[in-house]
């Protein structure tokens, strides 16, 4: 039987992936909404797009993957709670919530590895104490917050997240790695890379079970850890790329990052492991790469004759 969901942030990296995903399954269908049709900065907004959709439609559940994601506009931003970053992370899952639970609906809203500071070599699971050392996270675990004090809210925790959609950290190292000889990179952070099209394959096995979760908490991460480094060194050898990594200690940003904000996954069947959940990311991309080198090794043998 098909469910029906509404989602949140469909033109997000994550939101995209969830959508397009969903448009070839004939199980599930998702009622998208973006920023561009609505202001999650407005409680006014956000109460009559989702009370036009449940009246309109037979809900089954509504998807948060809504953010702002940017952590050095947040660091820079969150003080002024007039500011998008405050409003859509902090506010807006509390909006969202309100109308979920006048109309008894669950709730499966995306946060962040960032909830945790990760000050020293650390590893999280769902039940550990939260402590955010910058100010993304602390908007993300007010919204986190609002969404538990409901019955049927749920947290999905994700981090170092990548996919087709979008940009992201593991888009901008494959732009660098081709494009420049040397590429530097934070050698001591540590967390867990993660795949948009992993994490959607979890969050549909999770939203279409009959009966909904005992756990409120659920860390949807791909299957083992890494450093920066490593991440950076794996894109590399995948391509075929050249450009030489060079560790540094840290770089000058306006919000600290976690040293490690690796996620334990208790309450969720494992993921594939992040290498290859970015293998199979990677692999349109390899493909392009070595058609390249062999247009170039044809010429280059033609030349020779």
């Amino acid at each position: 039987m098909k469910k029906t969901f509404l989602l949140f942030g469909a033109q997000g990296m994550l939101g995209a992936e969830i959508f397009n995903t969903a448009m070839e399954r004939d199980d599930i269908e998702i009622i998208p909404y973006s920023r561009f049709n609505i202001d999650l900065t407005k409680e006014e907004a956000v109460e009559e797009g989702m009370i036009s959709v449940i009246k309109n439609f037979s809900i089954d559940g509504v998807i948060n993957a809504a953010a702002y994601t940017n952590v050095d506009k947040c660091e820079k931003q969150f003080e002024k709670t007039s500011e998008e970053a405050f409003q859509v992370n902090a506010l807006a899952p509390a909006y969202i919530t309100k109308i979920c639970k006048k109309y008894d609906i669950p709730l499966f809203h995306f946060s962040t590895d960032y909830v945790f500071s990760g000050e020293t070599d650390q590893k999280f699971s769902e039940t550990d104490a939260t402590n955010p050392a910058q100010e993304y996270g602390s908007g993300k675990l007010v919204g986190e917050k609002s969404v538990l004090e409901y019955e049927k809210g749920y947290i999905l925790r994700t981090a170092w997240l990548a996919g087709e959609y979008g940009q992201s950290f593991v888009n901008k190292m494959v732009h660098m790695l081709k494009t420049q000889k040397q590429v530097k990179i934070i050698a001591n952070e540590f967390g867990n890379p993660t795949f948009c099209a992993d994490v959607v394959k979890s969050l549909f096995s999770l939203i279409l079970q009959k009966k909904l979760p005992t756990e409120k908490i659920f860390h949807m991460v791909n299957d083992g850890s890494a450093s920066r480094k490593e991440l950076v060194e794996e894109i590399k050898n995948f391509l075929g790329l050249s450009s030489e990594i060079i560790p540094v200690k840290t770089f000058e940003l306006p919000a600290p990052r976690p040293i490690s904000s690796i996620l334990i996954n208790n309450n969720l069947p494992k993921l594939s492991s992040w290498k290859d959940g970015l293998h199979r990311l990677l692999e349109k991309e390899k493909k392009k790469l070595d058609k390249k080198r062999e247009i170039a090794a044809k010429k280059q043998r033609a030349k020779d004759i």
